[in-house]
């Protein structure tokens, strides 16, 4: 079964993407930037879905550290987050992240995003 890390703050949205994949990923969960590198490294998820705005380390700031690790470089990411704003969301997709989905995400076009980076 192919892993997925959910890197958010909000507990909320850990319970919501349990239920949206509980059937066909295993979900590893962290809720912070340092955790979710943490485990990046250590556990080498198959795609990250990484909130965007985190207290402490931003997910800008949690991406970037991802790319610093030769564990974690290559980790396909998906910014998953309620960030609409047009000059924010141009910062992120400069990062080159391989997707950006804004909550609340539909069950169909989360696993759409999830199955085109692992295909």
């Amino acid at each position: 079964m192919k892993k997925i890390l959910l890197i958010d703050d909000s507990m909320i949205q850990h319970r919501i993407m349990k239920v949206l994949l509980k059937d066909k990923y295993e979900l590893l969960m962290a809720d912070s930037g340092l955790e979710g590198v943490k485990i990046a490294v250590r556990e080498r998820p198959d795609v990250i879905l990484l909130d965007y705005d985190m207290p402490v380390l931003s997910g800008k700031e949690t991406f970037r550290k991802l790319q610093e690790h030769e564990e974690s470089r290559d980790i396909p990411v998906l910014f998953l987050t309620g960030v609409s704003d047009k000059g924010e969301v141009e910062e992120v997709l400069k990062l080159r992240p391989r997707g950006y989905l804004l909550k609340p995400v539909e069950q169909n076009r989360l696993l759409e995003a999830i199955e085109k980076v692992l295909s």
